[in-house]
């Protein structure tokens, strides 16, 4: 038996002893007077977890038990909303917290340490409390995929499972609009309905479900509706455009001076903000690239100038926001460093700083911190336009980012999953950063330990020893990925492979790289092949992600060192019959909504290579 349980995220305060005894030897759970939904579902939970590991199920009190307990107990001694202490000896286990929250919070501990696989717990005493106050999730519902609801729930469980407590899905034009089906037509958007079932099952699980959606920059698919194409502040009509990944990310900005812009905006908000019982709304706001380049470019005489646009259009947005009760949050890259125009702000809004580089240092926190305490630090999994994560890089970033956020003060740890050309990035692939953000989230110190933390999620989330090691080791070596491929058959007006990304591709190196790649894969596949995941879909997802990985090279080599026809023909259609595949794993956990997109570009790459 170990001497301390493996689990994310660790707690600030845990001692061990020398004494074990039996689990099987806990007989009920007594649950407290007048407890919630949340804690009668986490008990529920916990009985499962118990009932995995001692083949028993466990009896539930109230009032009084016979014999050994688990028990639940309101205690005004624990200081702060989500603090617990536990507490497990031979008399039994206890679990007290100021507030129902940190009961939920000390329950989702005790099923980790069931989960160890031990038949004996060591005595213990844990005082855990978490360093920021929203520890969230952000994930992306508009780039491609959008989850069935059996898989947003089974996303919520899993946040709740390692403490998370806030959750945004990205929205740019697939909700369902009653006033606007131009917009999400052919996307298979959420309904108001899916968003209500959701928000409750948020609730019971003390998750706060956040509204988030495009309301200035990335309006790219309601742009290209022949009825909203004038609102562009492109002097263009993407309508007529060819669907490009790239310019989905780059362009369609609502021009800020047509006032049939802001009653848009209006519309939208006024039939999606009343779903939700959250006090915030995400306007989102970032990425305004178009902004003062077109119809306002007779405005602009300095980025100043762009910025001072940019603030009046936000304001009116949030005026919207307001007087529907609640509170504005905004992506913060457009003027987070303009400390003149931060202080014109609202008050009480919640700028969201992000930053997705390995040391987090692209922004100026301090200078936003010396303006306003009410932020949060906004690190990513990522993810984006990759088939496998590159882990080394995505714990970094999240981990400086946690660190940087707690030295200046930030309130919350929002971390991102985004879905960037087609969010070919499975749920599997993301687990790993998911988990590392809500471990930081809760106590990032401890978190710096990667090999404690890679030992809890190989035991907790993948049942296989040694996986997130060779899953890195992996991802150390790759020098590509689909965003790089897609780019090469992305019909955008701008630029082609070479031009885009001719200095940053080493092609050389990875075509050197595909033998290394392919001995690292033997070694992450054996890992997957003894494992037994939370997750029923996370073994197939994660093989495929590596095997599409080294696809990618070789299709990068391909482009740069063309080959005879046959190896060309046969590259083509190995990637024909990756793409079944991938067809099959993406309707297991989505809507078909813009799977045709990333088909229809995978066939693009094969006939490519069948004329190269």
């Amino acid at each position: 038996m170990s001497n301390t349980a493996l689990l994310i995220p660790i707690p600030k305060k845990a001692k061990y002893g020398t004494s074990s005894f039996l689990w099987s030897a806990i007989e009920n759970i007594l649950l407290p007077a007048g407890y919630g939904r949340p804690i009668l579902l986490a008990a529920l939970n916990l009985a499962d977890d118990f009932q995995g590991l001692t083949g028993k199920r466990i009896r539930f009190a109230c009032g009084e038990a016979v014999g050994l307990a688990i028990r639940f107990e309101i205690s005004a001694k624990i200081k702060g909303e989500e603090s617990y202490s536990l507490l497990g000896d031979g008399k039994g286990i206890v679990v007290k917290a100021s507030t129902e929250k940190g009961l939920f919070y000390g329950i989702q501990t005790l099923r980790q340490m069931l989960r160890q696989g031990e038949i004996k717990y060591q005595q213990f005493d844990i005082q855990d409390s978490p360093d920021y106050q929203v520890r969230g999730f952000y994930h992306d519902v508009t780039r491609g995929a959008i989850p069935t609801m059996e898989t947003l729930f089974q996303l919520v469980d899993k946040m709740a499972f390692y403490k998370m407590n806030h959750l945004e899905l990205y929205i740019e034009h697939t909700f369902a609009l009653a006033k606007h089906p131009d917009i999400w037509e052919g996307a298979d958007p959420l309904t108001a309905e899916e968003i209500l079932r959701l928000q409750d099952y948020c609730t019971e699980r003390n998750i706060e479900l956040v509204p988030s959606i495009a309301t200035f920059g990335h309006c790219y698919m309601a742009m290209r509706s022949k009825r909203l194409k004038d609102l562009n502040e492109m002097d263009a009509d993407i309508s007529e455009w060819p669907f490009s990944f790239r310019d989905r990310m780059q362009h369609a900005t609502l021009n800020p001076s047509d006032p049939r812009s802001i009653k848009l905006v209006a519309d939208i908000l006024g039939e999606f903000l009343p779903l939700f019982k959250s006090k915030y709304c995400n306007i989102c706001g970032d990425e305004t690239f178009d902004l003062g380049r077109g119809k306002n470019k007779h405005l602009v005489k300095s980025e100043e100038d762009i910025q001072k646009i940019y603030m009046v259009f936000l304001k009116k947005i949030m005026a919207l926001v307001t007087k529907q009760g609640k509170i504005p949050m905004f992506w913060g890259d457009v003027i987070g460093d303009n400390s003149e125009l931060l202080r014109e702000l609202p008050e009480n809004v919640i700028p969201l700083e992000w930053d997705y580089g390995p040391d987090a240092t692209r922004r100026d926190t301090a200078k936003l911190a010396a303006v306003t305490s009410n932020f949060y630090v906004c690190p990513g999994t990522g993810c984006w336009s990759r088939w496998l994560t590159p882990i080394h890089i995505g714990q970094k970033n999240i981990l400086n980012y946690a660190k940087k956020g707690l030295k200046y003060g930030a309130k919350g740890l929002l971390n991102t999953n985004w879905g960037d050309r087609g969010n070919v990035n499975l749920p599997a692939i993301s687990w790993h950063g998911f988990a590392y953000g809500a471990a930081c989230g809760w106590n990032t110190a401890a978190s710096e330990d990667l090999e404690a933390f890679h030992k809890a999620l190989d035991l907790l989330e993948f049942g296989a020893k040694g996986l997130c090691d060779a899953w890195m080791s992996f991802e150390k070596l790759t020098k590509t990925a689909w965003g790089h491929v897609v780019q090469w058959v992305d019909p955008t007006i701008e630029c082609s492979l070479e031009s885009e990304y001719g200095n940053e591709i080493d092609f050389e190196g990875t075509r050197k790289a595909i033998p290394a790649l392919e001995k690292a894969f033997a070694k992450f596949d054996a890992c997957l092949a003894t494992a037994h995941p939370q997750d029923p879909n996370a073994r197939e997802e994660l093989r495929f992600g590596a095997e599409m990985t080294i696809l990618m090279h070789k299709v990068i080599a391909a482009i740069k060192y063309p080959d005879d026809k046959a190896t060309n023909w046969k590259l083509a259609d190995e990637i024909r019959r990756k793409e079944v595949q991938f067809c099959q794993l993406w309707h297991k956990r989505n809507k078909p909504s813009e799977y045709y997109r990333v088909k229809d570009a995978l066939r693009d790459v094969a006939r490519r290579l069948d004329v190269l």
